[in-house]
């Protein structure tokens, strides 16, 4: 991981005020590498500030249970004015041209419009419900990967990223 993406990936995984995080990952655990956002997801520690959907194959499955927690409240006009956004942060296999294994960070204008995954609805329109559901803060986290053939374990890149970024995420919020 670079020092660059670790400084990003420690201000945005730090846990801030009242705010909660929502990580919501997406993968085939049967494509190789298409299966880091499902491993990810099953090492998580939950919290009072974080939250871990697994949404599989399917992310737009889990858009209501995702807006129930980020936005329990069912008028959102009555969150107070300068209230911490809430953060929603996808974590999926992404190529973009990158070393096996390596991790970007992306804002939600540039949410990839496909994925590897076999999902038919893409993230950038889940994305795209889900902040106008809740105006929290959407980001993605792409992981790029060595293969995407039919077998149920991930390259040695990837693990080693998913691991040091899971430990990432759990050492930020282990208190929180």
């Amino acid at each position: 991981m670079s020092n660059l993406l670790a400084d990003n990936l420690a201000n945005l995984l730090t846990p801030r005020g009242s705010s909660r995080t929502l990580i919501i990952t997406v993968g085939n655990l049967s494509r190789a590498d298409d299966g880091a956002g499902p491993y990810i997801a099953s090492r998580l520690r939950q919290g009072k500030k974080l939250a871990v959907i697994d949404a599989g194959c399917n992310p737009e499955n889990i858009i209501n249970q995702a807006i129930k927690l980020v936005a329990p409240c069912p008028d959102l006009s009555a969150r107070p004015a300068g209230a911490p956004a809430q953060r929603i942060i996808f974590i999926d296999a992404a190529d973009f041209g990158g070393s096996a294994g390596e991790l970007r960070l992306i804002d939600a204008e540039h949410i990839p419009d496909t994925s590897l995954s076999t999902h038919s609805v893409p993230l950038s329109v889940i994305s795209r419900i889900l902040y106008e559901d809740t105006k929290a803060e959407i980001y993605f986290i792409g992981i790029q990967p060595k293969s995407i053939g039919h077998q149920e374990t991930l390259s040695g890149e990837v693990r080693l990223a998913a691991d040091l970024l899971v430990k990432r995420i759990n050492e930020e919020f282990k208190d929180a």
